[in-house]
This record gives C-alpha cells, structure tokens and sequence, in this order.
C-alpha cells in the first residue's frame, strides 16, 4: 500500500503544469542545503577543540551535554520557520477503499525523509567519533548517539504537530514564540535550569545506558498527537471546509474613499483572509524589533550602511514581501478582475497607494529608535523617500513579468511555491540597490552627499509617478493576456 502511495505521490508531482519550471528555486535550495551541511560537518569538528581550550579540567561530553537544550531549541524555531508539513491530495483518497489510519501512517512515515533530519548528522557523527567514543566504550556511546537521534525526531514530529495546530489557529506561532521566550527567560535568569536538567539526562545515559528508554517517551508522544489529530480531521467535510464567518472582517468601509478605494478594499481583503499574505504582512512587524539588534550598539560606531540597511528592512519590508508576488497574489481571479468595469491605473495606483500609507505608518513606528541615535531619522526619512519613488517602480517593473499563480491558503514562512526567476531577481535591487548606491556616492559626496542623493533619487521618482503610471498602465494591459495565460498553467 506505501508502494502506490508513493507512486500517486511522485505521479501527482511530476504530473503538476509546475513541474520543471522551478529549476531555479531547485539549485538555489540545493546550494542552500549544501552550505548548511558544510557548516554542520566543520562544526563538528572544530567543537571538541573549544570545548578542550574553554574547559580544558571538565569532562567534554558533559559539557556538550549541557549546550543540546540550546541547540534543540533553535533546531525547533528553524524547523518552525523551515520545515513544510507533510502534504499529498487527500480527497481523492478519502474516496477509495483506503483506510484513514492507513493514509495518516503514510504520511507521518513519508515526513521522515526530511532534510532537517539528516542535517544533525553531520554535526554529530564527527562528534561521537572523535569526543564520546574517545572517552566512552562502544555501548555506551551508541546509547547516547540513539539518545539525540530520537529527540531530534521527537523534535521533528512536535515540529509537524505545532504548524498543523497553529495553521488551524489564525494566531498560533505568536502563542508559541511567547512559551518559547517565556522558557528561555526562566531558563536564562536562573530560575528553572532548563538546559543543565537536559544535559543531565544524557549524562545518566553516558552512567547507564537503560535510562535511553526515557527518550522513547517524547517520540512516541510526539507520534501519537500527529497519528490522533490526523484521524480526527481526514474527512472530506473537513478537507472541504470553507473559511468561518467569524474570521471574515467587513471592509467595505474603504469603498467610500473615493476611485481608489474598493481596490484598496479589495487588497486588504485578499491579505487578511487569506493564510499567505496574512502571515506576510504579520511577519513584516516583526521587522519593527530589527532595529533593536543593528542600532544597540550604534555609539560603539556601525557602519552608516547599517543604518540604510535598518531603514530597508523596518520600513519597506511591507511593500516587499507583498510586491515581490505583484500581480501574482490575485492570480486565482485575475481573469474575472480583467473582465471588470475599471481602469488599469487604478488599480496599480490603489496597490501604490496603500504600500505607501504602510510604508509611512512604519516609518513613524521607527522614529522612536532616534532615542538611540539622532541619524536613523535622517536615514530612515530618506530611505522612506527613496522607497517610494524608486523602489515602488521597480514592483511594478518586475510585477509585469510575474508568471506562476499562488496559493493563498498556505503558509508564507519559506514557501516557494510561485517562486520565479524575477521573485528572486526583484529582491537584489530592492535591497542592494540603495546601499550600493550608498556605499559608491559616499566616496565622492561624503556621507551627508550620499544621503541626499538617496532622498533627491526618491524624489525625483515620486515627481515623474504620474508619466511613470502611464507607463506601466501601458505596459500591464499589453501583458494581461498573457498573465491570465500564465496563472491558469501554473
């Protein structure tokens, strides 16, 4: 039965109209893989001589032991952020003669055969080899290594079960980060030792190895939320089951500020309804905090990019992440919307529009950060400039070229799913573009002259916007036969 599983599962992707068209997004994924790895493996290798040099009178292993809490806990967040669930077509299924157990045993053992399972191996193999068998007998030391291969796959199964339970919930992953940083502070102001009762237990497996049936506890734990929450939900009334009332907000208010606003309606519309551009537009306030981690130490002297950097990511981050996949987030009724009774420029200037009022809005959340130090207002009001007249042209340049439809009903973090060769294009000149610019007129202007350049850029972008949404007009309503074309063979 796992045998035509499979064979439906690999049919239903090499059979997908996506298939072969993510070529791109494949070798950079694959580049991605293989430098983590690289880094796992040195890592490997390099901790047993810091941990020789740093503690050269304690024991290495427990002092190793004592640091996995640490590790397991990013490994959890990145898994949060990283990992994709397990997924196949689930309605054809339901409808054959194939048990709902079956299905659910399918797809917890498909899960396995995961990238970041295999990942810590690098980083432990050389470690067992060269620390633990170095110091421990062949028995005690496998004891061990079996011990932290089923927690990570405890950690990889409570991984799948927190993103069903939050995708299930509209504001789960803000629950979680804050148990999450709610237990790093008891653990790091001393008042639960969080990480030294981990370390511990694996110090009694190295004492005696009978205590590693202790860590099948949390694996099948793990199985069984997984194995039970599948059961209760392979229905095809639940497969089906169509947003709650309760969830949908009435926008209808911003059809009344005049020609531009039902598409701003609609806009706001498509990102709160919907799971992706949601889960968009709630990541890029988390940016907000960046500021906290580049400008804390701005009177020991960061570089002036820094501080074009900060600007970037605090205040355009919105109109990034949204118009990276520009027209591409209405791809599932672009054709319907073409049909309409409304113009072109109105609706690229509503977009313009309300990345504009966004972009203004978090401008003023980053004024606070002049209490660290006076030059981020002048940076950030100059990359607010720059980003409107300059990089809001580029959306649009790029936008026409958007071929893949999107599905708005999944999770954002790390989804490739509509990914191009111009979503990945757009990102360099978006973001490299004005340090670089920068960095090369600061040699001649100076500093001061740079900054002014950027804003003057800004300016001059936001003086030609009317000549410039005649263009892209144009050049959309060229292009709209083809993107209907392209979105329904994606």
């Amino acid at each position: 039965m796992n045998h035509s599983l499979n064979s439906i599962a690999w049919k239903e992707v090499t059979r997908s109209s996506a298939f072969g068209k993510s070529v791109a997004t494949t070798i950079m994924l694959g580049f991605l893989g293989l430098y983590f790895a690289i880094n796992f493996l040195a890592l490997g290798f390099l901790i047993p001589k810091i941990i020789a040099e740093n503690f050269p009178d304690a024991n290495p292993v427990q002092i190793f032991n004592s640091y996995l809490l640490v590790y397991f806990a990013f490994d959890l967040l990145f898994r949060q952020v990283m990992q994709s669930l397990p997924t196949i077509s689930l309605k054809p299924l339901l409808i054959l003669n194939i048990r709902r157990n079956r299905i659910a045993r399918y797809l917890l053992l498909r899960s396995l055969f995961h990238f970041f399972n295999f990942l810590p191996y690098f980083l432990l193999v050389p470690i067992t080899f060269s620390l633990v068998a170095a110091n421990y007998t062949a028995a005690v030391t496998f004891a061990w290594f079996v011990g932290i291969v089923l927690m990570i796959f405890a950690s990889h199964f409570l991984t799948i079960w927190l993103k069903w339970w939050m995708n299930k919930r509209g504001y789960g992953f803000y629950i979680f980060l804050c148990v999450f940083l709610s237990l790093y502070g008891l653990n790091y102001f001393r008042i639960i030792d969080l990480t030294g009762l981990f370390g511990s237990y694996f110090d009694l497996i190295l004492a005696n190895p009978m205590w590693l049936v202790v860590a099948v506890i949390p694996l099948i734990g793990t199985i069984l939320l997984n194995y039970k929450y599948l059961l209760s939900n392979l229905y095809l009334n639940l497969v089906e089951k169509k947003q709650k009332d309760s969830t949908i907000r009435d926008f209808s208010w911003m059809s009344r500020l005049g020609e531009y606003g039902k598409f701003i309606s609609l806009e706001v519309r498509m990102i709160w309804r919907n799971k992706r551009p949601r889960t968009s537009f709630l990541m890029t306030i988390l940016f907000l905090f960046y500021g906290l981690l580049i400008y804390k130490d701005s009177g020991n002297g960061i570089p002036d990019f820094m501080f074009i950097l900060g600007g970037l990511l605090m205040i355009s981050m919105f109109s990034i992440s949204l118009g990276q996949f520009f027209p591409a987030w209405h791809s599932n009724y672009f054709a319907m919307l073409m049909t309409q009774n409304f113009k072109m420029k109105q609706f690229l200037k509503s977009f313009y529009y309300m990345n504009v009022a966004f972009s203004f809005v978090y401008y003023l959340l980053t004024l606070p950060y002049m209490l660290i130090d006076t030059r981020i207002g002048y940076y950030h009001s100059a990359m607010l400039l720059y980003h409107i007249g300059v990089n809001m042209n580029l959306i649009f340049l790029f936008g026409k070229n958007s071929k893949r439809a999107l599905d708005l009903s999944s999770s954002s973090m790390f989804n490739y799913q509509g990914m191009g060769a111009a979503q990945w294009l757009i990102t360099f000149p978006l973001l490299l573009g004005p340090m670089l610019i920068y960095l090369l007129s600061k040699q001649v202007l100076g500093a001061h002259g740079a900054l002014l350049l950027l804003g003057g850029l800004g300016l001059v972008g936001i003086m030609l916007q009317p000549q410039l949404f005649k263009y892209f007009t144009k050049a959309y309503l060229q292009q709209k036969h083809r993107l209907i074309k392209d979105y329904k063979n994606s």
